[in-house]
C-alpha cells in the first residue's frame, strides 16, 4: 500500500521573481538596456490571485496567457525610469494581441518615445500587427531568415445552404435586420452582395489603424503601406528594400547585435529569475478544494469591470460567458462600494440572450447612478454587448473594435428530411401542434413563424428605442444604421454610436476627471479568477463524456502515475452533480428566447 505522505512529488510552477535583475560589470558606466520579452497570447483582465491557478494546472496550460495590463504597466515604469536608456521589444516569440490591444500599446510606446530612451524592436517573422508594434520603436531589427506577413483583414464566412438542401436539413429563421449575417450561411448559399459591401467597408476602416500606424511609424505614405500589403510576402531583404525594417541580423543573436550598436558596454535588466515553488499532492487538493476570496478594494480605486463572453441567462458563473445574475451582481457590489471612486466597463462580447442582456443592463444603469461610470469596448461589443452599453454614459472604443449590430434572430435547424433518408422515423404524441414546434423533425408553419417574428420585432423595436435614448438620436436615424450592420470603432463614432476612439488610460481619466478626483488612486479589476471548485462548469457538465474526459487532464495523469488516482472521485463528483429530477418536458434544441 503506498502512503500518500511518502510519495515525492514536485511540480515546478512558474511564480514571479524580484522586479528585475542587473548583469553588468561596471554599472556606473554601463548602458542599461530593460528587454521585454513578449510572447504568446494577452488578457485584458489579469489574474488578481497569485496562488496556483488549479485550472491551467490541471490542462497542461500553465502560464498560456499574460496580463496586458502588467505589461503596460511595466514598460511605462520603464520609461520612467532613470536609469534605464534603452528599451528592447524582443517580439520573435509569436506574440498575439487583439487591435484594440495594439492601439493601447502603441500609444504607450508612442508617449514613451518622447522620454529620451532607444525603442528598438526586433523580430523574426513579423506580422501586419507586430509591424505596428514595431513602427512605434526607433529601430527595428529583423533576423535574415525571417520575414514579414503584410497581411489585411479578411473574413471567411463558411454557407451551409446548398450541403443543408443535399443532405435534407431545413432551417426555420426570424429575424430583424437584413444584414444579420449570423443567419445568412443557413438561409443562402452564398453572401448577400449588399451584406458583402458592408464587410468590405468594416475591413477597411479596421485596416486603417494598422495602416496609419506603420506609415506613420517607418515614414512611408499610406498608400504605399496598402500597395505592400497587397503583395503581402517579404523576404528579410525585400522588407529591408521596402523600408519595413532597418537592420537584418543574425537569428538568435538579439542580445550581440544590441550590445554591438550601442556605445560601452550593456547591463541588461531583464526579469528576475524566476523562483521554483515545491507543491506536493495534498497542496494541490487544498488550492483545488479553497475557495478564491477576492482582494479588498483600497480607497480612493477606479475599478475596471470586464464583461466578456456571450450573454447567457443564469444564477452561476460559467467561464468563458457574461452570465445574467453573477454579472449583476458584481457591478451592484461596486455600486455600493464607497472605496470605488468610479467605474470603467470593459466590454468584450458578441451578444447573446436579450433578457439577460437587460438583467445586466438594469445592473449598469444603477451603478451609473451612483458613480462616474464609462465604457471602454475591447475586441468586440457587438449585439447585446452593445445593449448593456445603452445607459447614456460615454462610450470609448478602438478604431478596429467590432460594434453595432443592432438586429435580433431567433434560428431553428430541423433534420427531418434527412433523418427519413437514413430510415430514422420521428412520430410525436402531443395535445397541441404547437407542443412539437421546437422538435427537430419539422421546420416552423406560418402560424408559429408569424408568432416567433412579432416576439424578435418587440425585442427590435425596444433596441432600438434604447439605443435611441442612450444616445439621443432619433428612432428613424437609428434604424438605417441598425439593421444587423457591425461597424469598426472609427465608423461607430462617426455614426454617433460610441463617443471617442481611445483605450482603457483614456476611459480611466474620463471617470478621474468626472470624479473630480486629483491624488493617488488604485486601479482594481473585477471580477477576480473563477473559483475553481466551479467543477461542474470546468468539466463542461456532467454526462457521459464529460465525465470520461476527466481521464485526459495532464495532472490528473501525472498524479494517478504517482500512485494517486483522483479521477474516480471527481468523476463521481461530477456525476452527482449533474443529477436532475425526472421531467417529460421536452428539451428544445434552440433557445425561445429572442436573441442579439
Amino acid at each position: 500500500m503506498i502512503n500518500i505522505l511518502s510519495i515525492i512529488l514536485t511540480l515546478t510552477i512558474a511564480i514571479q521573481g524580484p522586479p528585475v535583475t542587473v548583469d553588468n560589470d561596471s554599472e556606473k558606466e554601463a548602458t542599461a538596456v530593460r528587454l521585454f520579452e513578449l510572447k504568446g497570447s494577452w488578457s485584458d483582465q489579469p489574474d488578481a490571485s497569485p496562488a496556483l491557478n488549479v485550472t491551467s494546472l490541471l490542462m497542461g496550460n500553465v502560464g498560456s496567457q499574460r496580463s496586458f495590463p502588467d505589461l503596460l504597466e511595466a514598460l511605462e515604469s520603464a520609461f520612467n525610469d532613470e536609469e534605464i536608456d534603452t528599451l528592447v521589444l524582443d517580439l520573435s516569440g509569436g506574440a498575439s494581441f487583439t487591435m484594440p490591444q495594439i492601439a493601447d500599446l502603441c500609444t504607450v510606446l508612442d508617449s514613451g518615445r518622447g522620454s529620451g530612451k532607444k525603442l528598438l524592436a526586433w523580430m523574426e517573422k513579423a506580422t501586419t500587427s507586430l509591424m505596428a508594434i514595431g513602427s512605434s520603436c526607433h529601430t527595428i531589427f529583423l533576423t535574415e531568415t525571417g520575414g514579414v506577413d503584410l497581411f489585411s483583414p479578411s473574413m471567411m464566412p463558411i454557407h451551409f445552404k446548398t450541403a443543408m438542401d443535399l443532405f435534407g436539413v431545413e432551417a426555420s429563421v426570424i429575424r430583424v435586420g437584413d444584414f444579420k449575417g449570423a443567419v445568412e450561411p443557413f438561409m443562402l448559399p452564398q453572401m448577400s452582395s449588399h451584406l458583402r459591401d458592408h464587410y468590405l467597408a468594416m475591413l477597411d476602416s479596421m485596416n486603417r489603424l494598422p495602416v496609419e500606424l506603420i506609415a506613420a511609424g517607418r515614414d512611408i505614405d499610406p498608400e504605399t503601406v496598402r500597395e505592400l500589403q497587397g503583395i503581402r510576402i517579404f523576404t528579410a531583404k525585400q522588407a529591408l528594400e521596402a523600408g519595413l525594417v532597418d537592420m537584418l541580423a543574425q537569428h538568435g543573436s538579439l542580445e550581440q547585435t544590441i550590445e554591438g550598436i550601442v556605445d560601452g558596454s550593456v547591463a541588461w535588466v531583464k526579469p528576475g529569475k524566476k523562483k521554483k515553488k515545491q507543491i506536493n499532492p495534498l497542496q494541490i487538493l487544498t488550492e483545488l478544494f479553497s475557495p478564491v476570496r477576492e482582494k479588498k478594494i483600497p480607497d480612493n480605486s477606479i475599478a475596471i469591470l470586464h464583461l466578456s463572453g456571450e450573454i447567457v441567462d443564469g444564477d452561476s458563473v460559467s467561464s468563458g460567458s457574461m452570465v445574467s445574475e453573477p454579472s449583476a451582481k458584481a457591478i451592484n457590489d461596486l455600486a455600493d462600494n464607497d472605496s470605488v471612486i468610479g467605474v470603467v466597463v470593459r466590454i468584450d462580447s458578441p451578444g447573446g440572450s436579450a433578457t439577460a442582456s437587460e438583467v445586466i443592463r438594469l445592473a449598469l444603469e444603477n451603478l451609473a447612478s451612483k458613480k462616474p461610470m464609462v465604457y471602454s469596448m475591447g475586441n468586440l461589443a457587438a449585439s447585446g454587448g452593445y445593449w448593456i452599453t445603452c445607459t447614456g454614459r460615454p462610450i470609448y472604443a478602438s478604431q478596429g473594435t467590432i460594434t453595432g449590430s443592432i438586429g435580433v434572430f431567433g434560428m431553428k435547424l430541423s433534420f427531418g428530411s434527412a433523418m427519413k433518408q437514413i430510415g430514422i422515423h420521428i412520430d410525436p404524441v402531443a395535445l397541441d401542434e404547437s407542443a412539437t414546434m421546437m422538435l427537430p423533425h419539422r421546420g416552423w408553419n406560418e402560424v408559429e413563424l408569424a408568432r416567433l417574428q412579432g416576439t424578435v420585432d418587440d425585442v427590435y423595436d425596444d433596441f432600438i428605442s434604447r439605443v435611441s435614448d442612450s444616445r439621443d438620436i432619433s428612432p428613424n436615424r437609428v434604424r438605417e444604421i441598425a439593421g444587423g450592420r457591425v461597424w469598426s470603432g472609427a465608423q461607430a463614432v462617426e455614426l454617433g454610436l460610441v463617443d471617442a476612439i481611445g483605450g482603457i488610460e483614456a476611459a480611466v481619466a474620463h471617470v478621474k476627471r468626472e470624479a473630480e478626483f486629483e491624488g493617488e488612486i488604485s486601479i482594481v479589476h473585477r471580477p477576480g479568477p473563477v473559483d475553481p471548485m466551479d467543477l461542474f462548469d470546468f468539466f463542461g457538465g456532467g454526462d457521459d463524456d464529460a465525465i470520461r474526459s476527466l481521464t485526459n487532464l495532464p495532472m490528473l495523469k501525472i498524479l494517478a502515475a504517482a500512485g494517486i488516482d483522483l479521477r474516480p472521485y471527481l468523476a463521481r463528483l461530477v456525476r452527482i452533480g449533474s443529477q436532475s429530477p425526472f421531467t417529460i418536458e421536452a428539451r428544445m434544441p434552440i433557445d425561445l428566447n429572442p436573441r442579439f
